[in-house]
């Protein structure tokens, strides 16, 4: 049974904040369920790219904004190691007892503190799919816009805040979503060949930008946030992540997140498995291996 995207949902969390979330794939009660933590910035209507194939092996996907992005209360002062506790609430508001997480680009982070702090009775398995990963593993091959980006909003992230608004929030929320959808074609245009070729598909690219648009619709305080924490101790060692069944996927093309960084965590991380492709790059590699990810985090074989 498929559901292409049920209305938002929210949950009150215990604090009085609100978490909004959309479920994908099937929507049969026992389905297995993945919970999936989307990109920078970008929201859970990301999700909706990844629920044809989660319905085509009957797994429920369930894919919740991050505070700040979306329809989720913004929450001062947040840690990445916050995201865990939202995670189970959200699990158990749902009577959901086991799952698995997975995350792409900036979701990365939040998958690893799942990994380190959820217990293995109720976490079946993780991946990582184009991620971020702490800068001071190695930036070498990151685009240099990039860089700067994270930097700033590290060390000065209201006036990272503003500019993002000014550069981008202000187009996102331009009642015409062609303005947000021309600024980002322009953008892709200097990206490696692959993620061009994925974004000239016109229903790929508009669900990205409708993600987008939804992640900044409230302002873009919650995303330089998000910066912030990318750009910053993450308060935990890669070390610490010691999770049989974690998987990272990576195209050596990523000009985003380069492939030197999965290549030296993945070094840190008992238990943990790197899948490099040579011809993928960052948005290329969930478009075009979506079935083998979720094939192999449900262990699902042919």
């Amino acid at each position: 049974m498929l559901d292409m995207a049920s209305d938002p949902s929210l949950l009150t969390l215990r604090d009085g904040r609100t978490l909004s979330y959309s479920s994908y794939g099937s929507n049969t009660p026992t389905a297995p369920t993945i919970f999936y933590f989307h990109g920078f910035p970008a929201s859970r209507l990301e999700g909706t790219s990844w629920s044809p194939i989660a319905a085509s092996l009957s797994a429920r996907l369930i894919a919740p904004d991050r505070p700040g992005c979306g329809l989720s209360t913004f929450q001062p002062a947040r840690r990445i190691l916050d995201w865990p506790s939202d995670l189970l609430e959200l699990a158990d508001h749902l009577k959901i007892s086991q799952f698995y997480v997975l995350g792409t680009s900036g979701g990365c982070p939040y998958v690893l503190a799942c990994a380190k702090e959820i217990p293995r009775s109720r976490l079946l398995g993780a991946a990582v799919v184009s991620g971020i990963y702490p800068l001071k593993l190695g930036v070498q091959g990151m685009l240099m816009k990039l860089r700067v980006m994270l930097f700033v909003a590290a060390w000065a992230t209201s006036l990272f805040g503003r500019l993002l608004d000014w550069q981008l929030g202000k187009v996102a929320r331009d009642p015409d979503p062609k303005a947000l959808e021309e600024l980002f074609v322009k953008e892709m245009s200097g990206r490696p060949e692959a993620d061009r070729k994925v974004i000239e598909n016109l229903h790929f690219r508009k669900e990205i930008v409708d993600s987008l648009r939804e992640c900044l619709k409230g302002g873009s305080q919650g995303a330089a946030w998000e910066a912030r924490l990318y750009g910053t101790d993450w308060e935990f060692e890669m070390e610490e992540v010691q999770f049989d069944g974690l998987c990272l996927w990576h195209g050596k093309l990523d000009v985003n997140c380069p492939c030197s960084m999965p290549e030296n965590v993945v070094k840190l991380m008992k238990g943990a498995e790197l899948k490099l492709f040579e011809e993928e790059a960052h948005f290329s590699l969930p478009v075009n291996h979506a079935e083998e990810i979720l094939r192999h985090l449900l262990q699902i074989r042919e």
